[in-house]
C-alpha cells in the first residue's frame, strides 16, 4: 500500500487545528503520518497541551519555527516526509472519510496522474457545484465529477514526493497573505510532465475558514493583504502567456481597487488602486530577481524545533 505524509502548515490556529489533526488521525493507515510545520508564536494553553499530547504519542510529527510563510512550511514538511505521497491540508477542514484513501487510490493506479485535487466545499457550498465555467483557473474545486485539470487548490491535494522534488516544490516567492501560489504549481507540474492534474470529489472536506492562517496578515481591502495581490500579479507575469496575463493584470487591478465594498467605502479605493500599482511592481522585482525560489536543503530553513532531532546532512529525522 502506497504510504502517505499528510502536510499541515499552521499559523495562528487553536481549536481547528486540533479537530483537524483528531478528524484526520482517524483516517491513518499502516506507515501514514502527518506532520505539522507549526508558525503560530504562542497557542493557547489547551491547544499546546492537545499539541503536545499528540506528538508525545506518534499522532503527529509537530514541528514549530518563528518565521510564517506557508509556502516555505510546505517545502520542509516534503524534505522531512518520509511517505511516497504528499497530500497537503488546511489546518481549518472536516475532511470526508475516504479523503485519503481516494488520494491514496488514484496513485495506486497504472495511469496514476502526476497531481491530484481534492473537492473543497467552501462555507457557502451547502452541496458540491454540477457545474463549472472551466477546468483552468476559473474552475470551482467543489465540483462533483472526476475530471482532469490544470488547477489546484492548497488545502486538498496530492502528489508523489519524487515528483513534488523534481519540479522544485512549491515557490517561496509567494509569502504573507499569499494567492495563487497553488495556481503556479499546478501549471509547473502540468508543464513539466506533460500531464493535467486529476480532480477527485471522493477526496473531499469541507474548508471551515476560520480565522488566522492566511487572513491573519489583513482582510481583503486591507494593505495587510498586499501578499494577495503580489502574488496573484506574479503568477500572471510567470505563467500567462502574453494576451492572457495583459488582461489578468488588468482585471485584477479593476476589481481590487472597484468592488462592493471599496465602492460603498469610496475612501478606500485610492487607496487599494495604490496598493495595487505596489504590488505589480513588487510582482516585477520578484520575478526579474528571483523568478522561482523553489525547495532547498533543509539547513537553509533555520532551526526547526520538536520532539526530533533533524539530520539535516542525510535530510532525515531520528526519533
Amino acid at each position: 500500500m502506497t504510504s502517505i505524509s499528510v502536510i499541515i502548515p499552521t499559523y495562528r490556529r487553536e481549536e481547528a487545528l486540533v479537530a483537524t489533526l483528531v478528524a484526520i488521525a482517524r483516517l491513518l493507515k499502516e506507515r501514514d503520518e502527518i506532520i505539522v510545520i507549526d508558525q503560530t508564536p504562542e497557542h493557547e494553553p489547551t491547544t499546546r497541551s492537545a499539541l503536545q499530547q499528540m506528538a508525545s504519542n506518534g499522532t503527529i510529527r509537530w514541528y514549530r519555527r518563528a518565521r510564517p510563510s506557508q509556502n516555505e512550511a510546505m517545502n520542509i514538511a516534503a524534505l522531512l516526509a518520509r511517505g511516497e505521497v504528499l497530500v497537503f491540508l488546511d489546518d481549518d477542514i472536516l475532511p470526508s472519510d475516504g479523503l485519503l484513501e481516494a488520494h491514496r487510490g488514484a496513485f495506486d493506479r497504472p495511469d496514476a496522474p502526476p497531481a491530484t485535487c481534492g473537492q473543497v466545499l467552501q462555507p457557502w457550498n451547502p452541496a458540491a457545484v454540477e457545474s463549472v465555467k472551466g477546468f483552468d483557473l476559473d474552475f470551482d474545486s467543489a465540483y462533483s465529477r472526476s475530471c482532469d485539470i490544470r488547477f489546484l487548490i492548497g488545502a486538498n491535494f496530492a502528489i508523489r514526493r519524487d515528483t513534488y522534488l523534481a519540479v522544485g516544490g512549491m515557490d517561496e516567492n509567494f509569502y504573507g497573505a499569499n494567492y495563487r501560489n497553488d495556481s503556479e504549481m499546478a501549471y509547473r507540474i502540468c508543464a513539466a510532465t506533460g500531464r493535467l492534474i486529476r480532480f477527485l470529489p471522493d477526496a473531499g472536506l469541507r474548508h471551515l475558514l476560520a480565522g488566522g492562517g492566511n487572513r491573519a496578515f489583513g482582510a481583503k481591502d486591507t494593505w495587510g493583504h498586499i501578499g494577495g495581490s503580489i502574488g496573484d500579479y506574479y503568477f500572471a507575469l510567470k505563467c500567462l502567456p502574453l494576451p492572457r496575463m495583459i488582461r489578468h493584470v488588468l482585471l485584477r487591478f479593476v476589481r481590487a481597487s472597484l468592488n462592493r465594498n471599496t465602492v460603498t467605502h469610496p475612501w478606500l479605493v485610492p487607496s487599494m488602486a495604490l496598493r495595487e500599482v505596489v504590488a505589480f511592481l513588487r510582482a516585477c522585482g520578484r520575478l526579474v530577481l528571483t523568478p522561482h525560489q523553489g525547495v532547498r536543503a533543509l539547513g537553509d530553513y533555520g532551526p526547526l524545533i520538536g520532539s526530533a532531532v533533524v539530520d539535516v546532512a542525510n535530510r532525515e529525522v531520528v526519533v
